[in-house]
């Protein structure tokens, strides 16, 4: 899947969301992931163990990775870059981040994730302000979670 600007188009009306959510990523199948709204978070993350670059027979390079740290599934994308994060405690790495889409509130949105053990932390995926603020969302950490 390939991004443009016009894949973005910003909401009329926001959507106000609170500080966690379950979402969905339907072009991997993967329903129900509690989601962790970051207004400190740049971009996203998700969690996933095994990530690694593969080379098939033809030559083309392949990103493989179980997400959600499955031990019975893996995914594999044609589509991937890498980008240097800096994470909350300082510290910068190089990652592997995918395009894909993220259901909202029964709303598919393009997104732009890293791969990333989260294996420690309370959400398995963080949603960041880049992505809040190019599709219009609001956040109200006084809003119930949903």
């Amino acid at each position: 899947m390939k991004f443009t600007w016009s894949s973005f188009k910003k909401a009329e009306v926001p959507t106000t969301v609170g500080r966690a959510l379950d979402v969905d990523l339907p072009l991997f199948g993967i329903e129900g992931v509690r989601a962790k709204i970051d207004t400190g978070a740049y971009s996203g993350a998700l969690h996933a163990t095994q990530i690694r670059e593969v080379k098939l027979e033809n030559g083309e390079r392949r990103l493989r990775f179980s997400p959600l740290g499955s031990k019975d599934h893996t995914l594999e994308v044609a589509t991937y870059h890498r980008r240097r994060v800096t994470s909350s405690n300082g510290m910068t790495a190089r990652r592997y981040a995918i395009n894909t889409e993220i259901g909202i509130l029964g709303k598919n949105y393009p997104i732009t994730i890293t791969l990333t053990n989260r294996g420690s932390m309370k959400f398995p995926m963080l949603i960041g302000r880049n992505f809040l603020r190019i599709h219009g969302f609001l956040v109200d950490v006084n809003q119930k979670s949903e």
